[in-house]
């Protein structure tokens, strides 16, 4: 098993996301160990869905949307999702160096806590790569008795603690945000919280209204003018997944109310409004925190308009420790940094954040043809 060149450990991080689009993939080298660690981004990789297999996209959109199905569906999904992230672990591999191991999140298809389900099957990926693979990374959480998410601020605390507290934002499916105290702070103070739909509402309006799979750099909605009153009631939707204190899952999606909202719009004005209402919730949900910098992540940045807002109600631009995290692959370099901690015996929720108890299992890994085991050791 590769094992990295001295105190270097290089682990792959894979993520697939609430948008169901794909998988993104990235190479972190972790110098070491514990809270103390430090965090380097190597390499990353992606694919869409449809390109690992056709169909792939909208089995997996079906099953968030909890349509029936059969138990040989579903596993069958399982192990297509393994495929799939052995095809972009291997692109991966061509422009990285070997890694020790492999975290895995999976495709989150139900998430309503205490229950889970981040489906991909481990064992395809431990058979093609050889490696360890860490995953169910939520669940040690779970049993504890948090939400299981946000996992992110955890491994935004090794990644991004800077000199002046900031705010990590990714534009996800859902948005949620990280607040991390000055670097030198106790983890303790990191603070982490779901704030409402993002990419989903913007991508069903894009399905739904222009015919194409997103609204391309936020084009549309750059050429559309913003409604007061539809914006008003999109954010009406919006702050109640905002106001509830907890993670954001299954039978919050609230995707079908808030398009409804928007039916009257022309097309573009539907996206501009709909870039108003997100935009608008994510920034009054930071006013109640200290924040002088503001990172972005996830797909949503891509949308111009959606990243320009966010900016214009946060003065403070991207800290030094931002440069490094191509936003596309910050989730997926969190997976890597989380495995690594996962490693170190470092339980991967954090109380303040997730709502867990003090003492919470580890997570399970798979180790390839050698078999499997299960790290349950108490954080004591």
């Amino acid at each position: 098993m590769p094992a990295g060149d001295g105190d270097v450990r290089v682990i792959h991080g894979c993520m697939s996301g609430t948008s169901c689009d794909g998988i993104d993939a990235a190479a972190v080298a972790i110098e070491g160990h514990g809270w103390s660690m430090r965090a380097h981004f190597l390499a990353g990789a992606s694919l869409p869905y449809d390109d690992a297999m056709p169909g792939l996209a909208a089995r997996v959109r079906a099953a968030l949307r909890q349509e029936p199905t059969t138990a040989g569906n579903l596993a069958q999904l399982g192990h297509d999702l393994a495929l799939a992230h052995v095809q972009v672990l291997r692109e991966l591999g061509r422009t990285s160096t070997a890694p020790m191991a492999i975290a895995m999140h999976g495709q989150t298809l139900y998430h309503a806590p205490p229950v889970s389900l981040q489906l991909c099957s481990p064992w395809p990926v431990a058979q093609a790569v050889g490696l360890p693979v860490l995953h169910d990374l939520r669940g040690a959480d779970l049993a504890a008795g948090g939400q299981g998410a946000p996992l992110t601020p955890t491994s935004d605390f090794i990644m991004y603690a800077g000199n002046a507290p900031m705010a990590i934002v990714n534009l996800g499916g859902f948005a949620n945000a990280t607040v991390l105290p000055p670097r030198g702070g106790d983890p303790s103070a990191v603070r982490g919280f779901d704030i409402c739909l993002c990419n989903q509402l913007l991508d069903e309006l894009a399905r739904t209204r222009l015919g194409q799979p997103c609204d391309w750099d936020g084009t549309a909605a750059m050429g559309g003018t913003v409604d007061a009153a539809a914006t008003q009631a999109v954010t009406t939707v919006l702050a109640a997944q905002a106001g509830a204190g907890r993670s954001l899952g299954t039978a919050d999606e609230s995707v079908a109310a808030a398009a409804s909202v928007l039916a009257h719009l022309a097309p573009t004005d539907a996206c501009a409004t709909a870039v108003a209402a997100i935009a608008g919730t994510i920034l009054a949900r930071l006013r109640d925190h200290e924040v002088r910098h503001l990172v972005l992540a996830g797909g949503g940045v891509l949308n111009l308009p959606l990243e320009a807002a966010l900016r214009a109600g946060i003065a403070g631009g991207p800290p030094p420790s931002a440069v490094q995290w191509p936003p596309a692959y910050r989730e997926a370099a969190a997976m890597a940094v989380l495995g690594a901690l996962a490693l170190d015996g470092v339980p991967l929720g954090l109380p303040a954040v997730t709502g867990r108890g003090t003492r919470a299992a580890r997570c399970c890994i798979t180790l390839g043809a050698e078999g499997s085991r299960t790290l349950n050791a108490l954080d004591t």
